[in-house]
């Protein structure tokens, strides 16, 4: 079955993303139609995007940074996006955490590729399990000094990064408890990073 418009024939694979949209009986996978404004964050290059225009079937996203543009149907925005739903901005960072599961003695090694008020992504060689809930110190330098966070953290999500030759486990875990003195290190040193 095909489905024609403006001339062109379009795959199956097209009609079903449009059905989604439009209250199939997979509608409940679909929230809503995205609004201008909306923020998505690419599953394959973890980039950040904003909603800037909607015509007709089309969705026409930029890059926060302004540097490029993506013209996408509705469906691929579920498909390939996560839609931005955090309560803290996120940080880019590069630090080394230490974490063990709590009841655990083994210690493990990964690094904070970003971090929030709220928590962090982990990129680590050991892959976590979501609900897993981690011990951790994060590792930094701020000014000429080496510092340190401990936190406890709960893994909310889990994937595999793919770079070039190797392969790392990602996941998102959010703080569940912080020290009074780490929480206030936490906020300087996220005054000093990039969003």
């Amino acid at each position: 079955m095909k489905l024609r418009k403006e001339g062109r024939e379009r795959p199956d694979l097209f009609i079903e993303k449009k059905t989604i949209w439009e209250g199939s009986s997979r509608s409940q996978e679909v929230a809503a139609m995205p609004k201008v404004g909306d923020k998505f964050k690419s599953l394959i290059t973890g980039a950040a995007y904003v909603v800037k225009k909607i015509e007709g079937e089309m969705v026409l996203l930029e890059e926060e940074n302004g540097k490029s543009q993506i013209l996408t149907e509705p469906g691929n925005l579920k498909l390939f996006y996560d839609k931005e739903r955090r309560k803290y901005p996120r940080f880019n960072a590069y630090w080394p955490i230490q974490y063990n599961q709590i009841g655990s003695s083994i210690s493990h090694e990964g690094r904070v590729t970003n971090l929030s008020e709220g928590g962090m992504l982990i990129q680590s060689p050991g892959q976590m399990e979501t609900g897993q809930h981690l011990k951790s110190k994060l590792s930094f330098i701020l000014g000429s000094e080496i510092n340190t966070i401990e936190m406890q953290a709960e893994v909310v999500w889990k994937d595999i990064y793919l770079k070039e030759a190797w392969r790392d486990y990602r996941c998102g875990a959010k703080f569940l408890e912080i020290s009074t003195s780490d929480k206030t290190k936490l906020n300087n040193l996220l005054m000093t990073l990039p969003q």
